[in-house]
């Protein structure tokens, strides 16, 4: 089996993309996490951008990385499984994604019930959108 993978018979994609992210981190510890009400109610205050699934509000802070807040309303989403399912989702885009890097505090806020997985593309596109903002001023 280990001479399998070696020669890359195993799983070549899954090498191949575990080569192509070694630069970004995979973790997503409490360091990435706005944990507070304090942290929710600051970043709420500041700028936004919208699409038809997703609110993100985003404010600079003074850490090195980004933190991650995430609202999913029982009114918006009635199950607990869509609701988590979504979260998940919204956290594994942000772990992938290269605005972990800019010390900014984001709150994703879910608006419709139509988002699920299949959205996470316009969630990348409004993340990208955020960091070019950041990056020009």
């Amino acid at each position: 089996m280990e001479a399998a993978l070696l020669l890359g018979l195993v799983a070549p994609e899954a090498v191949r993309d575990s080569l192509y992210n070694a630069h970004v981190s995979c973790e997503f510890t409490s360091a990435y996490r706005i944990l507070r009400a304090e942290g929710f109610n600051h970043v709420i205050q500041a700028e936004n951008l919208t699409n038809k699934f997703f609110k993100i509000f985003f404010v600079r802070n003074g850490k090195r990385n980004a933190r991650l807040g995430v609202i999913a309303s029982k009114r918006i989403l009635a199950g607990a499984v869509q609701r988590n399912r979504i979260k998940r989702t919204i956290r594994e885009v942000f772990r992938q994604h290269s605005i972990k890097a800019q010390p900014l505090d984001l709150v994703v806020m879910v608006r419709g019930a139509e988002a699920q997985a299949s959205q996470s593309e316009g969630l990348k596109m409004l993340l990208s959108r955020i960091e070019n903002i950041c990056a020009s001023s």
